[in-house]
């Protein structure tokens, strides 16, 4: 075979003109993939960098024996008649637990969905760290994988009782867990979770599902037996953490980096950066009110009017917001 069939074969072997230009089009068109492909990943590493750029703010020491300091509050958004935002924070020992379940608003029973997701996997985490050794990095992924399952089953069991569409409980739901050696996460849907890293930055758990649609994602009334592995995302990092958060979408914008425009201008696309300014401050007035004995009531308490009114871009925001953090020396 001569050099000219082996490389341009596919221009020179053609019958007629129009094959020929067909040919050329199609490889126009892979040549314009590659480009486009690559332009993309070139955008998203330069906005990552950048983000990773930020100042940090470090987060001041705390003595172990006071062991894991929390903040915790769901409101509702503004003008909005309820709340379809749930949580549940469990604190045992060295094991710290952060659930966020976020109401489709569009679900007539979204909110029900909602309380009844955190309060059962509250429950089976609860049993867990009971046992202490129950967890681990290694199991993790197959264990928040099954617990999810049972209670989207669960679930599906109380809307049949209920005699009401199991659709209409739609929610996402966030697990983040800290214990010794290890952290992690699992997530349906949307939201943010993330962590703090021996290096001072904060780090994300979770990468969003988004969907193909504005606002689109997947619930747990999404779940079955054949996409688990699909809908349900598992992320664990090794080694000890003195900090984790988790949220609902609403206050995103306000303690995370989610949209960037590329090198270009052109283009935006979402970082997924904590802000190491905002988790850093707010983690350091925490540390200063454990320290001082505050109630947790109280910092309950400031922390629902923060996240109702405390900047103008939360006061603003008109679906719920919810944001856990946990916090040890």
């Amino acid at each position: 075979m001569s050099l000219k069939d082996s490389i341009f074969g596919p221009l020179f072997g053609c019958h007629s003109c129009d094959e020929l230009k067909r040919t050329v089009s199609q490889l126009k068109k892979q040549l314009q993939d590659l480009s486009k492909e690559n332009e993309t990943l070139m955008a998203q590493f330069s906005a990552l960098e950048s983000a990773s750029a930020q100042p940090l703010v470090p987060v001041s020491a705390m003595s172990p024996e006071l062991g894991w300091a929390h903040l915790k509050a769901s409101v509702s958004g503004f003008k909005k008649p309820f709340l379809q935002d749930a949580h549940q924070v469990l604190i045992t020992g060295e094991h710290a637990v952060l659930i966020v379940c976020d109401g489709a608003g569009s679900k007539k029973h979204s909110k029900a969905g909602a309380d009844f997701i955190s309060s059962f996997l509250a429950e089976k985490f609860r049993e867990l760290v009971a046992g202490d050794a129950s967890i681990s990095a290694e199991n993790w992924s197959a264990l928040s994988r099954s617990i999810f399952s049972e209670a989207a089953l669960a679930l599906k069991a109380r809307a049949a009782s209920e005699n009401k569409l199991f659709d209409d409980y739609g929610c996402t739901c966030i697990v983040v867990y800290a214990g010794k050696d290890f952290v992690a996460c699992s997530h349906v849907g949307d939201g943010r979770a993330g962590y703090l890293a021996p290096s001072g930055h904060w780090k994300a758990l979770l990468t969003p599902y988004k969907g193909a649609l504005a606002n689109a994602t997947v619930f747990m009334t999404m779940l079955d037996s054949q996409n688990t592995d699909t809908l349900i995302a598992s992320h664990v990092v090794e080694g000890r953490t003195r900090a984790i958060v988790a949220l609902s979408d609403g206050p995103e914008d306000v303690c995370w980096q989610v949209s960037a425009f590329d090198s270009t201008g052109k283009k935006v696309v979402d970082p997924n950066q904590p802000s190491n300014e905002f988790l850093g401050k707010i983690a350091n007035q925490l540390v200063a009110a454990t320290t001082q004995k505050a109630p947790q009531d109280s910092l309950d308490k400031l922390w629902a009017d923060f996240l109702t009114t405390g900047s103008p871009k939360l006061a603003a925001q008109v679906d719920d917001k919810t944001l856990l953090l946990a916090l040890r020396g």
